[in-house]
């Protein structure tokens, strides 16, 4: 059958093909976009996009703690003790870093770090030279978590009147344990770090973040300056791992850790100095030979 459409009955049918046409495409390629369909006629309304979720803010990082207090430490670090020419020198590395402290964040551990620094602990404060750093060393690695050191030659701990106390020469030297702790986390390479509660002049330098130290050790600083590499210079070096040779879990192995458990409980009960724990002792001598505050 033959359908004659006017003028205005074509262009209405032309409209028609094309909204449903808009319409079929839309639906295909924008599948976001709901299409409506009113009367005789398809209209296509667009929807707006559901707005994004609001990502989740970042957690805010801790304000870096203020630095009070600048200095230095001159090491020198004896690579080997096997050298040609008998001098220990010829295998030494000598170098500077510098460090900070934070004496707002910890000023009673930062106070007996610096006087330790200047020498001029209690009795010594007006002469300035009593136990320093100065005659210093660092002595024990825990790999990926400490260097541990600030062990001063001549100050050593005696009995006195029932009690422990620090000599250095022939004079007492009243240190009392540093009661004090702080939110501080042990979350980086490089900081500086001591006991809590610890009344001597021993610290550490964190070799990565170390959260299990944040229960029993204060952060005081950090080291802010090492071009001569000699952080990881001495994590290089050779220590006592305390451990044997052979594969873990293997009989020898066994017969090791056997061995040292009976030898160490033995030697502690006729009171040999040799039942002290040595692992993770260096095995090279890394010496502190100046310190200061600049």
């Amino acid at each position: 059958m033959h359908l004659h459409m006017g003028p205005a009955t074509r262009s209405s049918a032309i409209l028609l093909a094309v909204l449903l046409s808009c319409s079929a495409a839309a639906a295909a390629h924008a599948p976001r976009r709901a299409v409506l369909v009113g009367g005789a006629l398809g209209c296509l309304v667009p929807q707006p996009s559901p707005a994004a979720s609001p990502a989740a803010a970042p957690a805010a990082a801790s304000a870096p703690a203020a630095v009070t207090d600048r200095g230095f430490i001159d090491l020198r670090v004896i690579r080997s003790f096997d050298v040609d020419s008998g001098v220990l020198e010829d295998a030494a590395v000598r170098g500077r870093v510098q460090f900070e402290l934070y004496g707002n964040d910890a000023p009673k551990a930062v106070e007996r770090f610096k006087g330790f620094v200047k020498g001029d602990i209690g009795q010594f404060r007006s002469s300035s030279d009593g136990p320093s750093y100065r005659t210093g060393a660092f002595t024990t690695l825990r790999p990926g978590v400490i260097l541990q050191g600030g062990r001063i030659n001549g100050l050593r701990l005696t009995e006195f009147a029932g009690a422990q106390q620090y000599e250095y020469g022939s004079r007492l030297v009243p240190l009392d344990g540093v009661v004090e702790v702080n939110e501080l986390k042990h979350d980086r390479r490089g900081l500086i770090t001591r006991r809590q509660f610890s009344a001597g002049p021993e610290f550490g330098i964190t070799l990565g973040p170390a959260p299990q130290l944040d229960s029993g050790w204060e952060v005081i600083g950090r080291l802010s300056q090492d071009s001569a590499g000699l952080l990881p210079l001495i994590e290089g070096l050779p220590y006592i791992t305390g451990r044997s040779l052979e594969e873990p879990g293997s009989v020898a192995d066994n017969v090791f850790n056997a061995q040292k458990s009976l030898f160490t409980s033995l030697s502690k009960t006729i009171g040999d100095s040799r039942a002290e724990d040595r692992t993770g002792q260096l095995l090279r001598r890394v010496e502190i030979v100046n310190c200061g505050l600049l």
